[in-house]
């Protein structure tokens, strides 16, 4: 069964470096630049992009990364424990992961 776990990290130059660990695990997901409501309310809504993990960099600090996994049942653990290495436990790079199971999947991941 394939799982999809779900990784919010503020965006910082050490979040950068958190996903280019999880990349050397072996891992992949898709990225999608976000900010939180506090700051959609508080600033001027700007037009959000789907990116790749070169593009990072030119995030601005008030947002956060939303990277969406899709792994097998197997690998969950393993890449939760890097997750939680690379941020020491969200205390280096502040975010939050969760995980659900995928019901029905179609792919080539």
């Amino acid at each position: 069964m394939k799982r999809i776990v779900y990784l919010v990290l503020k965006s910082t130059s050490d979040s950068i470096h958190v996903l280019e660990e999880i990349r050397n695990d072996g891992y992949n997901a898709t990225l999608i630049s976000t900010e939180s409501l506090r700051h959609a309310i508080d600033d001027l809504p700007e037009e959000r992009h789907f990116f790749n993990l070169r593009h990072v960099e030119a995030i601005k600090n008030n947002e956060s990364i939303f990277c969406l996994f899709v792994v097998d049942e197997e690998k969950l653990d393993h890449l939760k424990e890097v997750v939680r290495r690379d941020t020491n436990n969200f205390k280096k790079v502040n975010g939050f992961m969760f995980s659900t199971p995928i019901e029905d999947f179609e792919g080539s991941i």
